[in-house]
């Protein structure tokens, strides 16, 4: 007899979808990056306070390095990428495979992204 396929862990699907968003934007940026970058987008912090946020021109920055050019918006592109393409997915799939997806909502976890963060916004307006 056939068991029936176990349903999909919600952990693991939220995941999976912010993979998918990810190879979808990049494939938009690889293929259509004039769609992103004439969009008119303005950064709400920097139209607030006059400060760049953290991933203020990585867009940009991720569409040159998408095309094979040197990222020149943000001093974090080169990490930011790293991240997001090797990092990331790195983690999501070790995490699933030792059964502990629930990693990325401890304490620990959440309190590195604000450091991160934190250390990003730093170096965007360090200038």
């Amino acid at each position: 007899m056939r068991s029936l396929p176990r349903s999909l862990d919600p952990k693991l699907a939220t995941h999976l979808c912010v993979l998918a968003g990810l190879a979808a934007g990049t494939l938009l940026l690889v293929c259509w990056p004039q769609a992103v970058l004439h969009a008119g987008y303005r950064c709400g912090l920097q139209m607030l306070l006059g400060i760049r946020c953290p991933f203020c021109g990585m867009t940009r920055d991720f569409a040159a390095i998408l095309h094979g050019q040197r990222p020149t918006q943000n001093p974090c592109s080169w990490f930011a990428a790293c991240a997001v393409y090797l990092l990331y997915p790195a983690a999501v799939i070790a995490a699933w495979k030792s059964n502990r997806l629930d990693v990325f909502s401890s304490r620990a976890a959440h309190a590195a992204v604000a450091l991160v963060l934190a250390a990003m916004l730093v170096a965007n307006n360090w200038r």
